[in-house]
């Protein structure tokens, strides 16, 4: 499930963006209303205190939470050169805390095909590793190191 669910999260060309905003015209915070809004709210503030909430969530579907919040989030694919290139980055502007999150379906150097995994950076506790059992490499991993199949 969260193989899949992470190999939908590759960009299909949407920014992730609210579509009635122009470049520059963000909202400092949060400023949608409504169920939705509050539940997205929930989950994007939460994601630091609960960092396998993100386990399972596609890179659209993180940015989706963050604009429905009320934040700017864009998706694009990682373009680091000596990685998998397989990595997709969600660019959150505005949060308070969470500056981005990648999201890698697996396969390349620390998993095996199908074994997906998450980092989140923050502007306020670093980063936050939330990676499978079969993870390699997590001892040397800088910042928290969080497994979510155990």
């Amino acid at each position: 499930m969260a193989a899949a669910s992470a190999r939908r999260g590759r960009p299909t060309g949407d920014t992730g963006t609210h579509p009635s905003r122009l470049p520059g015209d963000e909202p400092a915070g949060p400023t949608s209303a409504g169920p939705e809004a509050a539940s997205a709210r929930s989950f994007v503030d939460n994601i630091t205190g609960h960092p396998t909430s993100v386990a399972g969530r596609s890179a659209q579907d993180i940015a989706d939470q963050f604009t429905t919040a009320g934040y700017r989030a864009t998706v694009e694919q990682s373009r680091k050169k000596g990685t998998s290139g397989h990595a997709v980055q969600v660019r959150v502007e505005g949060h308070p805390e969470i500056t981005n999150i990648q999201v890698h379906p697996g396969g390349g150097r620390h998993t095996p095909d199908g074994s997906p995994y998450w980092k989140i950076s923050t502007n306020t506790a670093g980063k936050t590793w939330v990676i499978p059992r079969d993870f390699r490499g997590a001892e040397e991993l800088g910042g928290n190191v969080v497994r979510y199949d155990e």
